[in-house]
């Protein structure tokens, strides 16, 4: 992981003075760039933070858990680009402790122009360099399944999405480069590395065992197969609303021509997506509920930002 000059102070201050109902009326304002399912990714109006976009994950109960989960992020990001190949963009990560005792870990990265995230980028370019992109994209993907051949201790696993994915212009064309580590998905021995409870750590206690049981353990076992990381892949084109007529299926055929799995059909992968829209709009469904209780009825702090809406 690269070391940004990140101010330390600054970013305390900024996590103890956040309004996360409200971001951009903080005492240092904040701007949401983009949400996913889990997290949300921000800029911080300050003069020594408004180079970087920020992931804020307040999912930690301890010191010890977020510095375990800093050791499993920088072993991943160094796995992908050492052992499988993949460029990982320049990412660094900060641990902050508020005053009142709360941990927060903040990814960071530079802020990238918006139209070369993958999703943007995939939907403005020209038909040529869209489809060129997404094959480097999945041909990136493939180096996943080719290491986990051959690696017995350690399986990868990757979430594809093509918001995930940053296009870079360079000399030869367009270089896709992995953009979202926040969730570092790998195997050793069998073992998830990730502690999986973190990612239904923003929702309601009651339904976080309903959750797992339900949902959890397809959820990520899916990262760890490519024709099904493919398939999540295309369905969130659905959500980015590119052209189901005829530009997504003309990347599934891609897709079926470039990898050796068995082939993807369109009705499959809109199937997919209807079932996945579902389990996430219950997931945000769920949140939001549990915010309300917290922040209204029992006037204490839900520490998550959450998107009104994700569109789908």
């Amino acid at each position: 992981m690269m070391k940004f000059n990140i101010n330390p102070l600054v970013l305390k201050e900024f996590e103890e003075n956040l309004n996360v109902l409200e971001p951009e009326k903080s005492s240092i304002p904040a701007r949401v760039i983009g949400f996913g399912e889990i997290s949300s990714v921000f800029v911080i109006d300050h003069i020594e933070l408004k180079d970087y976009a920020f992931k804020r994950l307040p999912i930690f109960s301890n010191q010890k858990e977020a510095e375990e989960y800093e050791k499993i992020l920088k072993e991943y990001i160094n796995i992908l680009e050492s052992g499988v190949g993949i460029k990982v963009v320049q990412t660094d990560g900060t641990i902050v402790k508020t005053s009142d005792g709360r941990i927060v870990y903040y990814l960071v990265q530079e802020l990238l122009p918006q139209e070369s995230i993958g999703n943007k980028f995939i939907k403005n370019a020209d038909r040529t360099s869209a489809i060129d992109f997404f094959k480097k994209v999945i041909r990136e993907l493939a180096k996943v399944e080719d290491f986990n051949k051959k690696s017995e201790k350690i399986k990868v696993g990757i979430d594809g999405q093509i918001s995930n994915w940053v296009a870079f212009r360079k000399d030869h064309g367009i270089a896709p480069a992995y953009l979202d580590v926040s969730t570092p998905l790998y195997r050793k021995d069998g073992k998830e590395m990730l502690k999986a409870d973190l990612i239904l750590k923003s929702a309601p206690p009651i339904l976080k065992q309903i959750l797992k049981f339900l949902f959890l353990k397809e959820v990520l076992d899916r990262y760890y197969d490519l024709r099904l990381i493919i398939i999540d892949l295309l369905a969130n084109l659905f959500k980015e609303k590119l052209d189901e007529n005829e530009f997504i299926p003309e990347l599934i055929q891609v897709a079926n021509k470039e990898l050796h799995i068995k082939k993807i059909t369109f009705d499959e992968v809109k199937a997919y997506y209807k079932k996945d829209a579902f389990i996430w709009e219950l997931f945000l469904s769920s949140r939001k509920f549990y915010r309300f209780v917290k922040a209204k009825v029992f006037r204490s702090r839900y520490d998550f930002i959450l998107p009104e809406k994700i569109e789908r």
